[in-house]
This record gives structure tokens, C-alpha cells and sequence, in this order.
């Protein structure tokens, strides 16, 4: 049994930790590109600045300001070389920490992850998801490795809008769902690793819920809620034998972005409905999923999706058939395209009328 596990050498998590960035940098890089996106350069720049300036170091710095593409990486992978730079840190979100990965890979640069927000475990894991210009999925990148250092400032990520938190956190839920089939019936040690870590922090996530809908959460709990969708959940993604876990909810998520663009709505956001639908396909109890997002607050414009037609509703039922079918038979056996558009659009009308009207902002 073939068994690859890509884990961060080492990780630094503690409110503040960015202030003492680099004293995790090793003594002979000099010379670091940066790879930020502009609101995150705003809300670190205070702190990392001075922080490598009175070490003397010379950094570079590049933004991603869409999506983390092969163009993107080239482009930046070429600063390093030509720069001869010794270091890549990728501040900022998942797509930041994806190119800034990816970056790293194609150069062998040493490489720093550091997350401000908590909307998926990006940078925990050592792949990089890629898309097109256009925002369709492409694929992943299959970095050599994870980041050397993980460096996690709750007191950054927390002051980060909720909207991030709440993404993360229902990201990182459907891990549990999307793993729990594989489960069934079977022995396989690693897939009940990667599946009970999903599950852990999916039962913590789902009483943090219930305390975030009396009100804030408080600093230990904001710490743990980050733990888990980062460390936790990223550890369960960070084991393989060669094999995806995924379900549904992501291979969904995937088709629908090479139907439609999704520029004002997060990953976690699509992956809530995705996770209904798949919830719906196997017929599971959907109910305690509706009041995880009621607790949450969770909203957003129904309409960002792109499935208010019943041409592309029905074209993403028949992408997916076309292509899932098979991966999904084992749990799914009498999966059709009827099925699929069916399931949209409970989906659909739960979000609107279940979680929305009576949870929304």
C-alpha cells in the first residue's frame, strides 16, 4: 500500500505569531518574494515589513489579484529565478497560499504559509488547486512538498470578516460528509484517519456553531474553530494512498465553475450547497446541516450560483453524471441526470427557504 503524507514541517500558531516572522526564516535567506493579494497586504503590511527589514532582508513582493493559475505561477516563479530569491511567503487566502505553494515548488525556494483568513486549510496542504483565467476549475498541482514553516496569527485571522470564518468552517464540514461513504463496509486504516479527523472537526465546528449563534465567539474558541479547519481538517487531506475521498460536494463544485463564473461568492459558499446535494443524493438526514447554517447566519445571493435557468441546472446534472457515475455507484446506484436536477433544486429551496429567511443577515 502506497501511502503519501504532506504535512508542513513545522507549525507556529498563536495570536501575534506575524510579528515574529523572521525568527522561522532560516539565517542565510536574504532575499524573499512575497506573494500577498491586496487585502491582505493591507492587513499585514504594518507587521511584516519592519519585521524583515530589521534582519535585513530584501523581499519582493507580487499579487495575486484573481485566480491562481499556471500563467500566474510562471510568471512568478520566473521573479524568483531572475531575482535569485531564496524564499517564497504567501500571505493571505487560499488561492495566495495555492500559487505561493506552487511557486515554491518550481523554484525549490524555502517556503512560509501564512494564512489571514480561515476559509479553507489551503495552507496546510501541500497541492495547489488551480483554475482557468476564467475561474473553471484545472486541476491540482502536486507540489513535492508542504510549506517548511505554517504560520498561523489568530489575532490576524480573526479580525478578518466572519464571512471567511463562516466559509471555512462549512468547508471543512463537508469533509465529513463527502468521506463518510468510503467508510462503509470497509477496513482501510488511512481512510478511517483521514475521515475521523474530518469528523473531529466537524463535531467541534458543529458546537462552536451553536455557541456562534447565542453570539461571538470568544478568543479560545475563534483559536480552536481555526485549528481545526486548518490543522485539523487539513491533516485529514493531507494523507492519501492515491485515492480522493471526495463525494460529491467537490466534484460538483468543480463542474459548476467551468459552467459558470463565480466572482462574488467564496468556495466554502458553493460547497454548502453542493454538500446539501449530495446529502439529498444519498438520501442521508439533511436536517442537522440546515441548523449548522441557520447557526452560522449563513447567506449570500442565490442567484450568484448561476442555476436560475433550467438549461444550466440541467447541463451541470449532465456533466456530473457523465463524468462521476462510476466514482459514486458504490453509494449513489441509481444515480441519473433527473436525480442530479432534482437535487439541485431541493438544494436550492432549502438554502432559500430553510436557511436564508430565517438565518440570514
Amino acid at each position: 500500500m502506497k501511502i503519501i503524507s504532506g504535512f508542513p514541517k513545522k507549525i507556529v500558531e498563536y495570536a501575534h505569531a506575524l510579528e515574529h516572522l523572521a525568527d522561522h526564516l532560516p539565517d542565510d535567506v536574504k532575499r524573499v518574494l512575497l506573494v500577498t493579494g491586496e487585502n491582505s497586504w493591507q492587513a499585514t503590511k504594518a507587521i511584516i515589513q519592519p519585521a524583515l527589514s530589521k534582519e535585513e532582508r530584501i523581499f519582493e513582493r507580487v499579487v495575486v489579484a484573481a485566480y491562481p493559475t499556471q500563467k500566474l505561477i510562471a510568471a512568478f516563479s520566473a521573479v524568483v529565478r531572475e531575482q535569485q530569491l531564496e524564499a517564497v511567503i504567501g500571505v493571505g487566502g487560499g488561492r495566495v497560499c495555492d500559487v505561493a505553494k506552487a511557486v515554491a515548488n518550481e523554484t525549490s525556494a524555502f517556503l512560509m504559509a501564512i494564512p489571514t483568513i480561515a476559509a479553507t486549510n489551503a495552507a496546510f496542504r501541500k497541492n495547489s488547486i488551480l483554475y482557468e483565467e476564467n475561474g473553471a476549475y484545472a486541476g491540482g498541482n502536486q507540489n513535492a512538498s508542504a510549506a517548511d514553516v505554517l504560520l498561523i496569527d489568530t489575532a490576524i485571522i480573526g479580525a478578518a470578516p466572519r464571512r471567511y470564518l463562516i466559509a471555512g468552517m462549512i468547508d471543512s464540514v463537508s469533509r465529513s460528509v463527502d468521506t463518510r461513504p468510503y467508510t462503509i463496509d470497509s477496513d482501510n486504516f488511512v481512510l478511517a484517519f483521514i475521515h475521523q479527523n474530518a469528523q473531529l472537526a466537524t463535531d467541534y465546528l458543529l458546537k462552536i456553531s451553536e455557541r456562534y449563534a447565542e453570539g461571538e465567539l470568544d478568543e479560545a474558541e475563534l483559536s480552536q474553530a481555526v485549528d481545526a479547519i486548518i490543522n485539523v481538517v487539513g491533516v485529514a487531506g493531507a494523507k492519501s494512498k492515491g485515492r480522493m475521498y471526495r463525494g460529491v460536494t467537490h466534484p460538483l463544485h468543480n463542474e459548476l465553475t467551468k459552467l459558470v463564473h463565480h466572482p462574488d461568492i467564496l468556495h466554502g459558499e458553493i460547497i454548502a450547497f453542493t454538500t446539501l446535494v449530495q446529502l439529498l443524493l444519498e438520501g442521508s438526514d439533511h436536517e442537522w446541516y440546515v441548523r449548522f447554517l441557520r447557526n452560522l447566519k449563513f447567506h449570500f445571493d442565490i442567484d450568484t450560483l448561476g442555476l436560475a435557468d433550467e438549461e444550466t441546472i440541467r447541463l451541470l446534472a449532465q456533466h456530473f453524471v457523465a463524468r462521476f457515475t462510476e466514482e459514486v455507484a458504490f453509494f449513489i446506484p441509481d444515480l441519473s441526470e433527473d436525480l442530479v436536477v432534482a437535487a439541485i433544486k431541493e438544494a436550492k429551496r432549502i438554502l432559500v427557504k430553510e436557511v436564508f429567511l430565517d438565518g440570514g443577515d
